[in-house]
């Protein structure tokens, strides 16, 4: 959406109301939620009422906004902000509200994003990327000793397709296997590095060829700069936050998995996840 048009439509609770009931957000009731009847009447401008059942409802009920104390247009403009990576540091006085209801804005925002993601378990085929990257810890290294403390994650790319990311305990043989059978379909082609948690691959049914990095980066279509691509792309925008702990940092690589994917319609994708649609 165009600033203008957010602009205009966020001038408004009236207009804003009617546009996050346009986009699913808010819940159209035609029923009452609690007994099902149909004799329910919009009442005091903000909830509706059953009159067989004598119960009213807000009409945030079954949405983000149900227990977000702040207007309807204060969240589109939330949304926006969250969209143009603004940091809720910087979002909440753009906003004018407070820092903790902001922050919590952008929590929930993360926590669908990070169930509509991990409910997507589209099978990935053709020419498969792989790898693993470790994020935060103080000591600077990858694999080995350098990983210590860090929070390996494992990362699936399908060239001209999608990147999948999981958190992991460990980066073994075991771990890395069970998650491309279960991600990846059999009989594609996986290029990965010479890391030798990748030896059994052939073995369940995938086509395997390696780079050596320690010759070249890539010899011809063999090469992992994709996946290289993506985790620059997260480690990049993670730095924004100046450390993220390990207890939310899932909800922080699924969303920058899940804006990766959708970077040419981030906001059209974001407003459907927001309403339940997909």
């Amino acid at each position: 959406m165009k600033l203008s048009e957010l602009i205009s439509i966020a001038g408004s609770e009236e207009k804003s109301e009617e546009f996050l009931r346009s986009k699913g957000i808010l819940k159209t009731f035609k029923f009452c939620p609690f007994c099902g009847g149909k004799s329910i009447g919009r009442v005091r401008r903000k909830f509706f009422k059953c009159y067989n059942y004598r119960r009213e409802w807000s009409v945030r009920k079954d949405s983000i906004l149900e227990d977000l104390k702040v207007p309807f247009s204060k969240f589109l403009l939330a949304v926006k902000l969250f969209v143009l990576e603004v940091p809720v540091n910087r979002a909440y006085r753009e906003l004018g509200i407070a820092y903790n209801t902001t922050h919590k804005i952008y929590r929930k925002i993360r926590e669908l994003i990070y169930r509509f993601s991990t409910r997507d378990e589209k099978v990935l085929s053709g020419e498969i990327e792989m790898d693993e990257s470790y994020f935060g810890g103080r000591r600077k290294g990858g694999r080995g000793r350098g990983s210590l403390g860090k929070i390996p994650v494992f990362g699936i790319l399908e060239r001209r397709g999608k990147v999948r990311v999981e958190v992991v305990e460990d980066v073994s043989a075991k771990s890395i296997l069970r998650s491309a059978i279960k991600k990846v379909k059999r009989g594609s082609i996986i290029y990965t590095d010479r890391f030798r948690s990748y030896d059994g691959l052939v073995m369940y049914g995938f086509r395997h060829e390696r780079i050596d990095h320690g010759k070249r980066f890539a010899n011809g279509k063999v090469y992992i700069n994709g996946i290289e691509g993506f985790w620059s792309y997260a480690k990049e925008r993670l730095l924004k936050f100046h450390g993220v702990g390990r207890e939310n940092f899932v909800y922080y690589i699924k969303e920058l998995e899940f804006r990766y994917n959708n970077r040419d319609n981030l906001e059209e994708v974001l407003y459907k996840v927001l309403g339940g649609i997909y």
